[in-house]
């Protein structure tokens, strides 16, 4: 195989993952949604180079006699095929939304920005739903203690805490652009007696356990949730949240 024909080869196959990954959703793992036509677009782009002329493997002009260098070119042919492997990764081992496994270098305290919390949402089926983003903000930064008594229904995954009583943290990943940049938000569960595995995702009812603010503690300890309610769920699509600021 010529080294035009290596290229266009390689072009194809890194265009045809991106476009399953497109057409999958599975690049929800990896990039926010609005990236995510981004990545089918670019996938049919490189597509096309690997197929269509002047370069591609549909090119009916014959390949060259080479040119004296054909040492250099067969290793730097070989060195090209190592782009194969990430295709391979994402083909055979399909790796997942980031889980438990990331959380202990990447966990966050959102800012409390100006200080200024609007009003909850309303109550649904008995709970306010909200995101952890929100619940972590108004549980450690808010002075007026909004949270306080409130019955809140949170989606997460557990992960295992050492130093929270043999319990778990539920968990979700906050992600600003890609999976590269990604940061854990996490509350410490307690009031659950039964033993969650890792990574099990879980819907959770319950109320924050009220402690001073620390609104200028830039780490402060995660908040802590007792719950009253927790359900074994799929896991979420997305599998991430998107930003650390939320809006009434």
């Amino acid at each position: 195989m010529s080294e035009e024909q290596t290229h266009s080869t390689l072009l194809l196959a890194l265009g045809a993952t991106a476009v399953w990954l497109w057409w999958s959703g599975d690049a929800l793992n990896y990039v926010r949604p609005g990236l995510v036509p981004l990545v089918g677009a670019g996938g049919v782009v490189l597509v096309a180079l690997g197929l269509l002329p002047p370069l591609g493997l549909l090119n009916a002009q014959p390949a060259g006699h080479g040119d004296g260098s054909g040492g250099h070119h067969h290793h730097r042919g070989r060195v090209g095929w190592l782009l194969l492997v990430p295709v391979l990764v994402v083909l055979l081992v399909q790796p997942a939304a980031l889980g438990s496994y990331a959380v202990s270098s990447r966990s966050v305290i959102p800012g409390g920005g100006d200080g200024q919390f609007p009003p909850l949402s309303a109550p649904v089926r008995g709970a306010v739903p909200m995101s952890m983003a929100e619940f972590e903000t108004r549980a450690v930064r808010d002075p007026s203690q909004s949270l306080a008594g409130v019955r809140v229904r949170l989606v997460g995954f557990a992960a295992p805490a050492e130093g929270d009583a043999g319990g778990y943290r539920l968990t979700r990943f906050v992600i600003f652009c890609c999976a590269a940049d990604a940061e854990a938000l996490q509350a410490v569960v307690a009031g659950d007696p039964t033993p969650r595995a890792r990574d099990q995702w879980l819907e959770v009812e319950g109320t924050w356990v009220p402690r001073p603010a620390t609104v200028d503690d830039p780490s402060p300890p995660p908040p802590v949730l007792k719950v009253d309610v927790v359900r074994p769920i799929a896991p979420a699509r997305p599998p991430y949240e998107y930003s650390v600021q939320f809006s009434g």
